[in-house]
C-alpha cells in the first residue's frame, strides 16, 4: 500500500506541474487558488546558452504566469495569488522541486516517449510518496506506466483536468493496472475537498470518458448537419438550451475548445478503437470514428476557432465599426452573417419550462428539427448504453462527466429516462439501430415504466449490471432537489422553506434566475416566524441553481416606474429594506450561501446574514447603476456599517477609506471573480468561509448555523450608532463621480447617480462627520432609489436591460 499524504492543511502541500501552456500553467493556478504552493516548469528555449540569466532559462514558464493575469475568464481566483507560484526549468529546477512535492502532475506534449522519459526522471527524484500524475487526455495509463520502475507504477494515476482548469467541475481520475487503490481513494477526496472538482473514476480506456462519449457526440452531430442540411445556427440551436445543453451548442463548442484539439482526439480514438465486435477495444460507431470533410478542410486552412480568431464563426466588424459575428456556409466555406434559426414546429415546444418534458417533446417533434435530434441522440443513448460497463462502472459516471464537462443540465441516461426507453427502443427500431443489450435487459426486467435511474425508500439509485444500485455521493453534501416535496415546511410560486436536519432550514430562491420578487421577499419574511415555532436553531438562505440571486425584479420596477405609482415603488423598497433587517436581527442564526453571479439583492440579502459561507466562484457586486438606479435593498447602508465596525477595531482609524473602496465598488458596479476577490472588496468578512465545491456550500453554510446556535448566539443590536464620514469627506466622492464624466468614462446620468450613492454613503451630507442608524441610512437609499426611477434615463436603463439583457449607456 502506497503512504498518501495529501489529508494535511492545503498551505502545507506542495505540487509540481511540468509543461506551462494553456493547460498546465492553468492547472497550477488552480493548485494555487486552493492554497497550494506550485512549481511550474517548462523547457529552455531553443539556443538559450547553459549560462543564460535564470530568467532567460525560465522564460516559458514566467511569460505563462504572466498571461494567468490576463486570461478571460481569470485562471486565479485574486492575482495575489500568482505569488504561490515558483517558476523554473526542467532541465535545471525539476530534481530539486519534485523532490519537495506530494504531487507531480505533468502536461506536457501528447506523446507517449515523452511522457514515460519524463516521468521515469520525475520518479527517480521524487520520494517514495509522492503522486505521479498524467493531464494526458488520451493515452493509456498503463502504456505509459510501462516506462517507469516497478516500484513507481503504483503511484502513477491520470488526473484529467478539463479546460478551463479552475470552471470546468469535471476532473477524470484514471487509475493504470498498477495504481494503489488507497493512493486513488486519497487523491479523490482531496480532489473534491480541497481542489472543489467533481471527481469522475474511470477505466482505462481510450479517451477514458468525457471525450469519449463529447466526441461521439460530435461526430454524429457532423453526420447529421451534412445529412439533412443544417445551418451551424440551427444545430447550435438545436443542441443548445433546448435539450439542456448550454448555448454554445456544438459548433460553437469546438471553437472554444480548439478544433485541431477536436481533430487529435478524433485520430486517437481511430487509432485507439476498432469495429471489429471481437476485439476488446471494440466501438459501436467506429466507422464514424474519422475526420468530417469539414473539420479536414479547416484544420488544413488554419482555421482552429477561437485560437486564431475564426473557425465555424468568425468576430469582425462591420463598416461601421461595430462587433459582428460571422458564420460559416459548410458547403463553400466561405463566411456570411449570421441567420437566425426557425423551426415552427418547435414554437411552443421550446418554451415547456420542465426539462424533462422539453426534451421529450422535442425528440418527438416532427419537422426537421425532431429528424436531426432523434439522429443524434438516439444513436448517443445506444452508445452511452453499449459502453456503460466497458469504459466506466455505472451510467452515473457518464452522466455525471457529461454534466459536469461538457455542462449538460442531464446526462445521456437521465435524457433516456425522460423520453422514456421504450419509446427510445422502439425508435431504434424503425432507425435500423440495434438496442444495447443493456438497455434491452432493462426494459425485459422492469417492463415498460423501466429507467436508469429511480428512487426506492428514500434513496436514489440507479441500474447497474442487471440491478439497482445506490447512488453514490461524497459525504458533506446536500442536494436540494430531492428535498422538494417531502422536506418542504413552506413554499409559494418562487420559493420555499425546506428542512436540511438537525434543526436547521434553507430558504431556497426558485424564481427565476433566481431573482428577488415578491414570493422571495414573502418567504424570507414568513421564514424566522415559521422557524421559531417549530423549534428550529437558525436557517440558510440558499439555492442550487447557476447562480445564486441576480437581483431584484426589474419588470416590476419598470410597471410602477412608467404607470408613475411611486407610492407602491416606495413601499416595495420599504418592505424589501425591512425583510433584510428582519434577516439581520433574527433571534436565530442566518447563514447566507451565495455562489455564482450574485448581483444587486443578492449581494444585499447576504450581507444582512450573520454569516456568509461563499461557493469560491462567486461574481459578487452592486451593479445597480448599470440600470439606473442605486442599491436600495441596504447595501449602501451595508457599507457605512461595516466601514463604522472596521475603524471602530482601531482606535483613531476613520472609516473613509473603508467607505471610499465601496462607493467606487458600487459606482462602477465592480463584480468580483471570486470570493477572495469578494472579500478584499469588503463584501466578506475574513471570518465568512469559501467552498470550492459547489456542492458544499450548503452542507457547509448549514454547519455554520448549528456552530453559531451552539455558540449562545445572540443578534446584533439594532439600535447601534453608526459612524459617518459627513459632507467633508463625502464631496471627494462626487468630485470622482465627476472626474469619471470629465475622462469620458461615465455620462451625465452616471454622474447623477454617483453623487447620489455619495450622498447617501457620507450619512445625508451632513456638514460634520458624526452617528446615524441604520433606518436613517435606509431612508436616505430609498429616497435616492425612488427620485432616480422618476428620470426618463433610468427608466430607459430598465426597459433596455429587460429587452435586451445588456446595460444602456445614456
Amino acid at each position: 500500500m502506497t503512504d498518501v499524504s495529501l489529508r494535511r492543511p492545503p498551505h502545507q502541500l506542495v505540487v509540481t506541474v511540468l509543461g506551462s501552456g494553456t493547460m498546465g500553467a492553468q492547472i497550477a493556478a488552480h493548485f494555487a487558488n486552493a492554497g497550494i504552493r506550485a512549481h511550474l516548469l517548462d523547457i529552455v528555449p531553443a539556443d538559450t546558452p547553459a549560462d543564460a540569466p535564470a530568467a532567460r532559462r525560465n522564460a516559458l514558464a514566467i511569460a505563462a504566469v504572466k498571461s494567468l493575469a490576463k486570461s478571460r475568464p481569470p485562471a486565479l481566483m485574486t492575482k495575489a495569488f500568482a505569488s504561490r507560484i515558483q517558476v523554473g526549468n526542467i532541465d535545471d529546477d525539476l530534481e530539486e522541486a519534485v523532490a519537495h512535492s506530494d504531487i507531480i502532475l505533468e502536461a506536457v506534449v501528447e506523446r507517449l516517449d515523452v511522457k514515460q522519459a519524463l516521468l521515469s526522471r520525475v520518479a527517480a527524484a521524487a520520494k517514495n510518496s509522492a503522486i505521479l500524475a498524467t493531464n494526458t487526455s488520451g493515452i493509456p495509463i498503463s502504456a505509459i506506466a510501462e516506462g517507469l520502475p516497478a516500484a513507481a507504477r503504483p503511484r502513477l494515476v491520470g488526473m484529467h483536468f478539463f479546460n478551463p482548469p479552475r470552471f470546468m467541475h469535471l476532473l477524470e481520475l484514471i487509475p493504470g493496472q498498477a495504481t494503489d487503490a488507497d493512493l486513488v481513494a486519497d487523491l479523490a477526496n482531496f480532489s473534491d475537498r480541497v481542489l472543489g472538482k467533481g471527481v469522475v473514476l474511470c477505466r482505462d480506456t481510450p479517451n477514458f470518458i468525457g471525450n469519449r462519449i463529447g466526441i461521439a457526440e460530435m461526430l454524429l452531430t457532423f453526420a447529421a448537419t451534412d445529412e439533412g442540411d443544417y445551418t451551424i445556427e440551427e444545430v447550435d440551436f438545436l443542441n443548445g438550451k433546448l435539450v439542456g445543453r448550454p448555448k454554445t451548442g456544438s459548433y460553437r463548442l469546438g471553437d472554444m475548445v480548439g478544433l485541431d484539439i477536436v481533430g487529435h482526439v478524433v485520430r486517437n480514438l481511430s487509432e485507439s478503437l476498432s469495429g471489429d465486435p471481437d476485439d476488446a477495444n471494440y466501438d459501436p460507431l467506429y466507422a464514424m470514428m474519422k475526420l468530417p470533410k469539414v473539420l479536414e478542410s479547416m484544420l488544413s486552412s488554419h482555421r482552429l476557432g477561437d485560437k486564431t480568431q475564426g473557425g465555424f464563426y468568425k468576430k469582425t466588424r462591420d463598416a461601421q465599426g461595430k462587433r459582428s459575428v460571422l458564420s460559416l456556409d459548410l458547403k463553400s466555406l466561405d463566411y456570411r452573417p449570421k441567420q437566425k434559426p426557425r423551426f415552427e414546429e418547435l414554437k411552443q415546444i421550446r418554451r415547456t419550462p420542465v426539462l424533462e418534458v422539453r426534451i421529450k417533446a422535442a425528440l418527438a417533434s416532427d419537422g426537421r428539427a425532431g429528424d436531426f435530434l432523434r439522429k443524434v441522440y438516439i444513436n448517443l443513448f445506444n452508445y452511452c448504453a453499449t459502453l456503460s460497463g466497458t469504459i466506466c462502472d455505472t451510467p452515473q459516471q457518464i452522466d455525471d462527466a457529461m454534466r459536469w464537462g461538457f455542462g449538460w443540465e442531464l446526462g445521456p441516461f437521465a435524457m433516456m429516462d425522460a423520453v422514456g426507453l421504450r419509446w427510445c427502443a422502439t425508435t431504434m427500431a424503425q432507425m435500423n439501430i440495434k438496442p444495447a443489450s443493456a438497455l434491452v435487459d432493462l426494459l425485459e426486467s422492469e417492463g415498460d415504466e423501466a429507467t436508469w435511474y429511480r428512487n426506492h425508500n428514500g434513496k436514489n439509485q440507479t441500474h447497474t449490471r442487471g440491478s439497482y444500485t445506490d447512488v453514490t455521493r461524497p459525504e458533506g453534501m446536500i442536494f436540494l432537489a430531492p428535498l422538494k416535496g417531502t422536506h418542504e415546511i413552506a413554499k409559494n410560486s418562487t420559493a420555499a422553506l425546506l428542512d436540511l436536519g438537525d434543526g436547521v432550514a434553507c430558504v431556497e430562491f426558485r424564481s427565476k434566475a433566481n431573482i428577488i420578487d415578491e414570493g422571495v421577499v414573502d418567504m424570507l419574511a414568513k421564514a424566522p416566524t415559521l422557524l421559531a415555532e417549530r423549534g428550529f436553531k437558525g436557517f440558510v438562505i440558499g439555492n442550487q441553481g447557476p447562480d445564486f440571486c441576480l437581483g431584484a425584479n426589474l419588470l416590476q420596477i419598470v410597471m410602477w416606474s412608467a404607470q408613475k405609482k411611486w407610492d407602491d415603488l416606495e413601499q416595495a423598497v420599504a418592505t424589501l429594506q425591512n425583510t433584510f433587517m428582519g434577516l439581520r436581527h433574527c433571534p436565530m442564526p442566518v447563514v447566507a450561501a451565495p455562489h455564482g453571479r450574485t448581483l444587486g439583492g443578492g449581494v444585499e440579502c447576504s450581507l444582512h446574514a450573520d454569516e456568509i459561507q461563499a461557493g469560491a466562484d462567486l461574481f459578487m457586486g452592486l451593479v445597480e447603476v448599470a440600470v439606473g438606479v442605486l442599491p436600495a435593498g441596504g447595501g449602501l447602508k451595508e457599507i457605512v456599517r461595516r466601514g463604522s465596525a472596521w475603524s471602530a477595531q482601531l482606535p483613531g482609524t476613520d472609516p473613509y477609506e473603508w467607505i471610499r473602496r465601496g462607493f467606487e465598488a458600487a459606482a462602477t458596479a465592480k463584480v468580483s471573480m471570486s470570493a477572495f476577490e469578494a472579500r478584499e472588496s469588503g463584501w466578506l468578512t475574513p471570518q465568512d468561509g469559501i467552498s470550492f465545491h459547489k456542492s458544499r456550500v450548503i452542507a457547509d453554510a448549514k454547519s455554520r448555523v448549528i456552530a453559531l446556535h451552539a455558540g449562545g448566539y445572540v443578534p446584533p443590536d439594532p439600535s447601534e450608532a453608526i459612524a459617518v464620514i459627513g459632507e467633508p469627506r463625502g464631496a471627494s466622492f462626487e468630485l470622482g463621480a465627476q472626474m469619471f464624466a470629465w475622462g469620458g468614462y461615465a455620462s451625465e446620468h452616471d454622474q447623477l447617480i454617483g453623487k447620489k450613492i455619495a450622498h447617501v454613503l457620507s450619512g445625508g451630507m451632513s456638514p460634520t462627520a458624526g452617528t446615524a442608524t441604520a433606518q436613517e441610512l435606509l431612508d436616505l437609499e430609498r429616497e435616492a432609489f425612488i427620485s432616480l426611477c422618476g428620470t426618463q434615463k433610468t427608466l430607459a436603463r430598465l426597459q433596455h436591460m429587460l429587452e435586451t439583457n445588456k446595460p444602456l449607456r445614456n
